[in-house]
């Protein structure tokens, strides 16, 4: 089955009107995208507020107000050494901070999974507002190790990672979807981002449960029914695991997962009854007739959302957000729902519910209630036009072949020849707000900053970047091509800057480099693997023989040509 919807737009199961399918492409199709992106921002602001807390502890978090709508708050960030932040009004959490990720790593021609790995989510460690164990882990991982590849980030732990920390990123792929009603155009794309981060089997369906309940939405203007909910785990079991064997990359990942943890397939089988468990406690609370704050309580109940074991879990989770989406419709109202069912994961719950019911709102979010509200509709549209078959600019990632991720989340922000501040992998700050904040030990500062793409950060940075000239300094390119200066502290001296935010030292064997005018054999590998992966990219293909040129002997140089004139041949062949 490759098809959600029938011929004439509509759910087969469902019951929409064909008078509220929207036309693929259309303005109205525009509208319906940024709505689901704002509501889905406007959710998780607001449940960021509530997430794991008391009565108690959120009525100190809004000054003992109860909680209907975003309100300036406190909240420690960054652990017990971090800095107590006033955290600014509809300011968003990681939920919205790695959707943002994903969609600067949609392109015009595809997802780039490659840039979402291992540029998106090592930076994304600097200024992260959250973030469950399992994403913080497999970033971390990435920029621990440079040459790793996407699809086999083995960190501690891996395959136990079925968290909602996937399920709720994956919008932008049914956003962008040129075909939204072929199940085809995003699925595989939302596999290969979940598994990013995330691999056991709860962490994948819940991805395809919410890709898919999203899709039913954003095309006809419905939510799915617990049976659609039941079509959607049918799909799910049977399209995964084809969609893994079919993909040469996703297949080295499945490969490594059952080295580990054992067979997939059994794993895979006892998850999807598990969903369908959790759908038939949907479906009794909608056949008992309750509705609104009632009805979603009762889900609450019968999925056990307050487990402490069960509260992440990226099945559960998309189940519960679809659940919710049938006790209330009006966006607003089913937001306040989900954030004040406290010892829920409110935030995620929120935002996910918030990007399926924002698919057929009639209206945004109450104005200034979400951060960086522009950016958000600037996206969305920009995703739009994708899913419309336009060519948008594309976000223009540093060169994936030279790039390598600063090992220390400290050392994202640097500072440019002009004096102004580069934030790597995401570009130039517009705007410095406020006074940077020190932790308790004062060896680290947090600072409040505005990108020129629009989005604000709270990103960490050793104490003392401001003052970095005059100390020994070397150069990193960064995402826009203009060159870096950071610190390099002398042996045996003490930087208050800190370690070098550049790539490996040129000696160093961990990233394709110029060892005695040649490049490594294994660096040239790594360069051959990449133009396979990439051979319908003309300027990624460009950018890669200019590396071998560079350098290369003139031997690798011949080595690489043939090769691609091999990949060529083979894919004009077909």
């Amino acid at each position: 089955m490759n098809s959600l919807f029938s011929d004439n737009g509509i759910q087969k199961t469902g019951t929409v009107s064909d008078d509220q399918t929207v036309g693929h492409g259309s303005d109205k199709y525009s509208d319906r995208v940024q709505r689901s992106a704002l509501w889905a921002a406007y959710g998780d602001a607001l449940g960021w507020i509530s997430e794991l807390t008391d009565l108690k502890g959120l009525r100190k978090r809004t000054g003992g107000d109860s909680l209907h709508e975003p309100v300036k708050w406190n909240r420690r960030i960054g652990g017990r050494s971090g800095v107590m932040v006033e955290l600014p009004r509809g300011c968003y959490s990681d939920d919205s901070q790695l959707r943002l990720a994903t969609s600067r790593a949609v392109r015009s021609d595809g997802f780039d999974v490659e840039a979402f790995a291992k540029v998106e989510l090592p930076v994304w460690l600097s200024y992260a507002l959250g973030g469950g164990r399992s994403t913080v882990a497999a970033a971390a991982n990435m920029a621990k190790k440079p040459r790793l590849q996407w699809f086999n980030n083995t960190f501690r732990g891996w395959t136990e990672s079925g968290g909602n920390g996937a399920a709720m990123r994956i919008q932008p792929h049914v956003w962008s979807a040129r075909t939204p009603r072929d199940i085809s155009s995003f699925l595989p794309d939302v596999v290969r981002n979940a598994v990013c981060t995330h691999s056991h089997p709860h962490g994948l369906m819940g991805a395809a449960i919410h890709a898919l309940c999203l899709a039913r939405t954003l095309v006809s203007g419905g939510y799915s029914s617990p049976e659609d909910l039941l079509e959607y785990v049918d799909i799910a079991e049977k399209l995964l695991p084809e969609i893994i064997e079919s993909d040469r990359e996703l297949i080295y990942w499945h490969i490594a997962y059952e080295e580990d943890a054992g067979g997939f397939g059994g794993i895979w089988e006892k998850t999807a009854i598990e969903a369908r468990e959790s759908v038939a406690h949907i479906a009794s609370v909608c056949d008992s007739g309750k509705t609104g704050e009632e009805g979603y309580d009762a889900i609450v109940e019968k999925l056990n959302l307050r487990d402490p074991a069960k509260r992440g879990s990226g099945m559960l989770t998309a189940v519960a957000a679809a659940g919710l989406t049938l006790c209330e419709k009006n966006p607003k109202i089913t937001m306040q729902t989900a954030v004040n069912a406290l010892g829920t994961d409110t935030d995620t719950i929120a935002t996910m519910a918030g990007a399926i019911l924002g698919a057929a709102a009639e209206s945004d979010p109450p104005s200034n209630s979400v951060l960086d509200e522009d950016l958000f509709r600037l996206d969305a549209s920009r995703l739009a036009e994708i899913a419309g078959g336009g060519n948008p600019e594309d976000y223009e990632y540093p060169d994936l072949i030279r790039w390598s991720a600063p090992k220390s989340r400290a050392d994202t922000l640097v500072r440019l020849k002009d004096e102004s501040l580069f934030v790597r992998g995401l570009g130039p700050v517009a705007e410095v707000i406020g006074e940077p904040l020190s932790t308790r030990r004062d060896d680290f500062q947090w600072q409040w900053l505005k990108l020129k793409t629009g989005q604000t950060l709270l990103i960490k940075h050793r104490k003392g970047i401001s003052g970095c000239f005059g100390e020994s300094t070397s150069t990193t390119v960064a995402a826009d091509g203009r060159e870096a200066e950071s610190v390099v502290a002398e042996p045996g001296n003490r930087s208050t800057c800190g370690k070098s935010v550049d790539a490996p030292r040129a000696d160093s064997a961990k990233t394709p480099s110029r060892i005695r005018g040649k490049l490594e054999k294994s660096s040239l590998k790594d360069v051959l693997l990449y133009v396979e992966r990439h051979i319908d990219n003309d300027e990624k293909i460009g950018s890669a023989l200019r590396r071998v040129v560079n350098k290369g002997t003139k031997g690798q140089v011949l080595e690489f040509t043939a090769k691609l004139v091999d990949l060529l041949d083979k894919r004009r062949r077909g």
